[in-house]
């Protein structure tokens, strides 16, 4: 550990250069945009942050703007937004290079295809993780054997514009928490643009590294990612007067590169003067940086206030862990779940953002791709910045409170609307009185059934549900299978509230019959008749006389009423207590989907490998399955067993 942190210093302190131009830009600055509503109570005078932001245009018109080069390395790339600026730079001659994720590119889902073909066919090639390279013409290069390491996450969300250019002025970088997705744009998140040639070289360096080379073609041979990349030339840079930290992970296999998670650390101990903030979508609690925040917090040296995404949370109370605990809102502490619209995306600590005497000390904001994981520590590509500079710490403490101001339920979040003109016909059946529909274009949005109270999985668990919730959410799928949709509400226009729209359900199947969803839910026994939120005074009373009737004629679920409301274990626990330990080499489809991190996609993989290359004979086999590595393998392990 000794010549770890002897290493970080030497390359922090020293600032030594190994390779690259210098900073040598005239024209610099940073700007920053956030998606969700920010709270300007809090903002500096003049320093109102740019919230509510259409972020992937701010990547698209700097795509839009390049003149010689777009370098562009995220983890999943999906916009179409994205991909016609990217193949419209290339039409005009600019030179385009992708970087990306091996699983999210070698295992897109059909509706991403378009991504890919519009790419090839503007004459982009890109490379993945694994070393695997595709090629405009079609062809898919493959290395013989994957990069190593490649079971892990290439995570990066930047992109360096015009960075071919020979004058430093024109270098640009995008960067920050959100991936270009068409979820990206929902989740809570926020972005950076720096106009700065030394930035701009630091990030050229990290993606020539997995590129392979410094040209227009990668080079698989000499492609390096995760553990087997070097250090930058310069983590230390200057943006006018504001000190900028720069840093990639992981950590590499020698412990010579700066550890992400040691400078947190360190910034956090002996930095820190009054408070700390953070914004995580995951925040390990047995991290150096959590033990960091919560000994300080808990000496009363530091104010900590802290908001976590719910399924993140909900992980952390669920086993106990100190995130979720009493002690974590009490005192000087406060740290919430978020009810965002989608995910707290956000991955972010602030510093100082509200000390007293802010002449006299910098405030710092920390934010990048880099969760406060041990993962992104040791396994995943990442980036992050550090930040020493009050206006720009005070534009994230605005976006702060205002994710902190809905996680207190003092504010609303904006949210995908209903067009209550439109037929929808991509949604998700989720409980026998809740769908999640496609408003916006791959944004499934929860809306739930208007009158109706079906039995649902208990509290979100996965092996518990009330009696007779799988009958009733089977149902429903049944009636609204090669069906379209309208959604209106009991005024004409759903009513949204608790993060989702409750509505009337009106399907049309292919001859254009009309059925109202439901009012045949009750009909049939599914479900109970429910007087939450306003419902029109005919349809209310209809509602209540077909559940009488349903009742009185022992249907659905009321041929045995007494187990209604009771608790069983779900189909899938059913199976799940007898399958383990699960014999990888005869293991089904549906089998292998209850494995860890294995879906469809996975579970095919595997049955094409093993129908290939004959029987899985030990872990060390599975590392062959694009996705799978060290932490994955782990969890296997107990699991599984090679017969």
């Amino acid at each position: 550990m000794r010549y770890l942190l002897l290493g970080f210093y030497i390359l922090v302190l020293a600032n030594v250069s190994f390779a690259g131009k210098k900073d040598t830009s005239s024209v610099e600055w940073i700007k920053v945009y956030f998606n969700s509503k920010s709270d300007h109570s809090v903002q500096l005078e003049g320093n109102e942050s740019n919230d509510e932001w259409d972020m992937i245009k701010v990547l698209a018109d700097q795509i839009n703007k390049a003149k010689h080069s777009v370098d562009l390395a995220v983890y999943d790339l999906q916009h179409m937004e994205i991909g016609m600026a990217l193949a419209n730079a290339s039409r005009r001659g600019v030179r385009v290079r992708v970087v990306t994720d091996v699983i999210h590119r070698d295992h897109a889902p059909r509706f991403l295809r378009p991504m890919w073909d519009t790419l090839r066919k503007a004459g982009i090639p890109n490379i993945d993780d694994s070393g695997t390279i595709y090629w405009p013409d079609g062809r898919i290069e493959k290395l013989d054997q994957r990069l190593p390491n490649s079971g892990a996450n290439m995570h990066h969300k930047f992109a360096v514009i015009d960075a071919l250019s020979d004058d430093p002025n024109d270098d640009y970088v995008w960067t920050g928490t959100m991936n270009t997705t068409y979820t990206g744009a929902w989740n809570t998140n926020a972005t950076l643009l720096i106009k700065d040639s030394g930035i701009a070289n630091a990030y050229l360096e990290e993606f020539e590294q997995m590129w392979g080379s410094d040209g227009a073609e990668p080079n698989n041979r000499r492609a390096r990612f995760h553990k087997d990349k070097e250090n930058v030339s310069e983590n230390v840079h200057h943006v006018n007067d504001t000190r900028v930290e720069v840093y990639f992970g992981p950590i590499d296999r020698e412990g010579y590169k700066p550890s992400i998670s040691s400078r947190i650390t360190e910034l956090i101990n002996d930095y820190a003067k009054h408070d700390a903030r953070f914004l995580a979508f995951a925040i390990s609690p047995n991290i150096p940086i959590s033990e960091a925040l919560i000994e300080r917090s808990g000496r009363g040296e530091l104010t900590l206030e802290g908001i976590i995404d719910p399924a993140f949370y909900a992980k952390y109370r669920n086993n106990n862990q100190i995130w979720a605990r009493p002690e974590m809102a009490f005192g000087n502490r406060l740290v919430l779940p978020a009810k965002e619209v989608r995910k707290l995306h956000a991955k972010t600590i602030l510093i100082d953002v509200d000390y007293p005497y802010p002449d006299k000390h910098k405030a710092l904001t920390i934010t990048g791709s880099y969760n406060f994981s041990a993962n992104a520590e040791k396994a995943n590509d990442e980036n992050i910045l550090m930040i020493f500079d009050n206006e720009i710490a005070n534009l994230f403490y605005q976006d702060f409170m205002g994710v902190k101001n809905r996680a207190q339920g003092k504010t609303n979040h904006r949210y995908p609307v209903i067009d209550t003109s439109a037929w929808y016909d991509r949604f998700k059946i989720k409980e026998g009185d809740k769908i999640e529909v496609e408003l916006e274009t791959n944004v499934y949005y929860p809306v739930e059934l208007l009158g109706v109270d079906a039995p649902r999985t208990w509290a979100g668990h996965e092996d518990s549900t009330y009696f007779y919730s799988e009958n009733s959410k089977h149902f429903l799928d049944s009636i609204l299978t090669d069906k379209e949709i309208k959604l209106v509400g009991g005024r004409g226009i759903p009513r949204h509230k608790y993060g989702s729209h409750k509505a009337y359900i009106i399907a049309k199947d292919k001859s254009g019959q009309i059925q109202h969803i439901n009012l045949e839910i009750i009909k049939n026994g599914r479900a109970s008749y429910s007087t939450y939120y306003f419902q029109p005074e005919d349809s209310s009373l209809v509602f209540q006389i077909e559940e009488k009737r349903a009742k009185e004629n022992k249907t659905g679920m009321w041929k045995n009423p007494e187990k209604v409301g009771t608790k069983i274990l779900t189909s899938d626990a059913e199976i799940r207590k007898n399958l383990f330990p699960l014999n990888i080499n005869s293991a089904t489809l549906k089998e292998l989907q209850f494995l860890p991190t294995v879906g469809p996609g996975r579970a095919k993989t595997i049955i094409g490998y093993r129908e290939k290359n004959g029987p899985f004979e030990s872990l060390k086999d599975l590392d062959e399955i694009p996705g799978i590595g060290p932490a994955t393998l782990e969890k296997l392990k107990p699991l599984i067993i090679f017969e």
